[in-house]
């Protein structure tokens, strides 16, 4: 379970700095855009 926690926890994280990631390219553009 610990295992499968550790590897839950870490594909969380990555998805979650994909999200932000885009999230931050989103902002950027529309702030070009205005």
């Amino acid at each position: 379970t610990l295992t499968l926690g550790n590897r839950f926890v870490k594909v969380v994280g990555w998805y979650d700095n994909e999200w932000g990631y885009s999230n931050r390219c989103v902002e950027l553009l529309a702030m070009l855009g205005d």
